[in-house]
C-alpha cells in the first residue's frame, strides 16, 4: 500500500497480464482474497512509492509543478519529498517538482513547509497561492 498526494494505492502482480500494477484503492469494490498460492517477484523499482510515482508521471496531468525552496533538501524530503522529486540546489536550497490534477495539494505543501519560496511553474499555482493569501487575510 502506497499514499500518495491524496489518494491510496495497491502495488500487485496482475497474474491475468502477467505484469505488475498499482490500483486506486477508492476504485477498489468488494475486494477478496482467491486462496491462491503465487511466487514472490521483484518489484521494477526502488519501492512500491517509486512503482507508483513513475506510473502517474506517465498519465496526463494538467498541472507540472516546479518550485525553488528555501530549505535543504533533506528538510523537503521529510515533509513532503514522497509526493514529488526533490533535488538540492545548494545546502540551503532545494528544487521541489510535482505532478497534480489539482493545485490544492501543492499550495498545502507549501504553506506547510513554513519557509519561502518561489513558484518558477504554472503561472496558475502562483495565482492561487495569491487567491488563497488574500482569503487567509480577510479570516
Amino acid at each position: 500500500m502506497v499514499c500518495l498526494g491524496r489518494r491510496w494505492y495497491l502495488v500487485a502482480y496482475d497474474l491475468t497480464r502477467h505484469d505488475w500494477r498499482s490500483f486506486r484503492v477508492d476504485r477498489l469494490t468488494a475486494p477478496k482474497g482467491t486462496g491462491s498460492r503465487f511466487r514472490p517477484r521483484d518489484l521494477p523499482a526502488a519501492d512500491a512509492a517509486e512503482f507508483v510515482r513513475a506510473g502517474l508521471d506517465n498519465l496526463t496531468h494538467p498541472y507540472r509543478v516546479e518550485v525553488l525552496v528555501d530549505a535543504p533538501a533533506a528538510t523537503v524530503r521529510e515533509r513532503i519529498g514522497r509526493w514529488g522529486t526533490v533535488e538540492e540546489v545548494d545546502t540551503e536550497h532545494c528544487r521541489m517538482r510535482m505532478t497534480t490534477d489539482s493545485l490544492d495539494w501543492p499550495t498545502m505543501a507549501l504553506g506547510a513547509l513554513g519557509v519561502d519560496f518561489r513558484v518558477l511553474d504554472p503561472p496558475e499555482l502562483l495565482d492561487q497561492i495569491h487567491n488563497w493569501g488574500a482569503r487567509f487575510n480577510r479570516a
